[in-house]
């Protein structure tokens, strides 16, 4: 198993690197950075277009910037935790195919319906385990229907009893490595073309 290494680490490596390295590999990691910054612009709508912005980046150094935009695009692709991160993800995979053309548009449409499909397991796995738990405590339900009235028993959320919550994450952890394992092997295909 890999070392987990801290923030420190991770920089006091990279400072070492930076001492080592040439003046043309600090000129690569600037442009990888810079167009780190373009997608990160492009996905908070500061701008537009991708290519564009990219347009003032040397010849030479081209390649550099888009891989920086690639990864920055790429990693905001990731298994949805509620409705409101399509927005993102739906921008990162607009960015990729101004950036990459009509392959990337092939992968990025399979990589939506496996994040569809992903939500709506999740949601149908969800409605399992809250039926589930209303079966255990289909008991209780009906004690509290008949000390406090039927308005009472119904108003009870399930969801938010700790033991739902625990088996959910538990689910919800199977679904996701099964997912995320498809995931990555979509967006590292991104990744080289």
């Amino acid at each position: 198993m890999g070392e987990i290494k801290s923030a420190l680490q991770i920089a006091l490596e990279r400072a070492e690197k930076i001492g080592k390295a040439s003046k043309d590999e600090l000129e690569k990691e600037e442009w990888i950075r810079q167009g780190k910054q373009i997608a990160s612009k492009y996905l908070n709508k500061e701008i537009e277009s991708l290519r564009e912005e990219l347009s003032n980046v040397p010849p030479a150094s081209i390649q550099e910037a888009i891989s920086g935009a690639m990864d920055t695009l790429i990693r905001n692709i990731a298994l949805p935790r509620d409705r409101y991160q399509w927005e993102t993800i739906n921008r990162a995979a607009q960015g990729i195919v101004e950036l990459k053309g009509s392959i990337a548009m092939q992968v990025t449409q399979k990589i939506k319906e496996l994040l569809t499909v992903y939500e709506q397991s999740i949601d149908q796995y969800k409605e399992q385990v809250r039926m589930q738990f209303q079966a255990k405590l289909g008991g209780l339900q009906q004690a509290i229907m008949q000390q406090y009235g039927a308005e009472a028993a119904a108003n009870i959320d399930f969801e938010s009893l700790p033991e739902f919550q625990q088996e959910m994450m538990k689910v919800r952890g199977e679904i996701d490595s099964q997912f995320n394992h498809q995931l990555q092997q979509l967006k590292d295909y991104l990744m080289q073309i």
